[in-house]
C-alpha cells in the first residue's frame, strides 16, 4: 500500500478500505465454497454408490459460471459496513481461510449436499423423470442460496436488526437486489426455456413444482444463523 501523504485521515481511510476489501473477500469465499463443496459431495457419493447423478457436469458449470457470478459480485463489492473501524486489528499471520471459516464452509456444504440429494431423490420418486428431478434439485439449491446470501450481506443483517428492533433503518443495497433478481430470472430461463432444456438436460417445472423448490429456504434460515455462530462476521 502506498500513501501519498502523511495525513492521519488518509491513513485511516486506507485502513478502512483495506478492512472492507478483506471482509468482502471472506464473504465471497464463504459463499462460493459451500456450493462447490455440496455439489462435489453429491457427485462423489452418487458415483461411489452407483446411483443416478443428482446434478450433471453442464449443470454444475451453469451454477458456477452464471448463477454464482450474478450473486457473488454484488456481495464482493458491498460498501463498508458500519463499525468496521471499531473492530480490533486482525493477526497479520492469520490465514485467509481460518479454522472458523473452514467449519462454516463444511457446515453449509453439508446442508447443500443434503438439499441436492434429498430433493433429487424425492422428485425422482414423485415424478419418475430424471430431468425434472435434477431441475428441482438445482432450483432448490439456488433458492436456499438466496437466503444464505442475504444472511451474509449488510442488507440481510440490517433487515434482521430492523425486525428485532436493534436498528431503525434498513441498508440500501440496490446492487444486491438487482443481482438476486437477475439470478432468479436466469433460473426461470434455465428451467422453462426449451433451448436451455435441450442444452442443459433440464425440464420445465409446473407451478406446484416451482413452489416446492422454495421450501428449502425455510431450513436454511436456522442453518445460516448457525453458520454465523460458527464464524461470526
Amino acid at each position: 500500500m502506498l500513501l501519498t501523504d502523511d495525513n492521519f485521515a488518509s491513513i485511516a481511510s486506507a485502513v478502512e478500505e483495506g478492512r472492507t476489501v478483506y471482509q468482502n473477500l471472506r464473504k465471497a469465499i464463504a459463499f462460493l465454497l459451500p456450493v462447490n463443496g455440496g455439489e462435489s459431495m453429491t457427485i462423489l457419493i452418487s458415483a461411489l454408490l452407483a446411483r443416478d447423478l443428482p446434478i450433471l457436469s453442464l449443470q454444475v458449470l451453469w451454477l458456477n459460471m452464471i448463477n454464482s457470478l450474478t450473486m457473488t459480485v454484488p456481495l464482493a463489492f458491498e460498501p463498508k459496513s458500519v463499525g468496521v473501524m471499531q473492530q480490533p486489528p486482525r493477526n497479520p499471520t492469520e490465514p485467509l481461510i481460518t479454522g472458523k471459516l473452514l467449519r462454516r464452509i463444511l457446515a453449509v456444504s453439508l446442508f447443500n449436499w443434503v438439499l441436492i440429494f434429498g430433493m433429487f431423490e424425492w422428485a425422482k420418486l414423485a415424478t419418475g423423470d430424471l430431468a425434472v428431478a435434477r431441475t428441482m434439485a438445482i432450483q432448490s439449491l439456488v433458492a436456499a442460496r438466496i437466503v444464505y446470501l442475504l444472511s451474509m450481506s449488510q442488507l440481510g443483517m440490517s433487515l434482521f436488526g430492523y425486525l428485532t428492533r436493534r436498528t431503525t433503518s434498513i441498508t440500501n443495497a440496490p446492487i444486491l437486489i438487482v443481482g438476486i433478481l437477475v439470478a432468479v430470472g436466469l433460473q426461470v430461463v434455465f428451467s422453462q426455456l426449451p433451448l436451455m432444456n435441450m442444452l442443459f438436460d433440464t425440464a420445465p417445472l409446473t407451478l406446484r413444482q416451482g413452489l416446492i423448490c422454495l421450501i428449502p429456504m425455510i431450513p436454511m434460515v436456522p442453518w445460516a444463523i448457525l453458520s454465523h455462530v460458527i464464524d461470526p462476521p
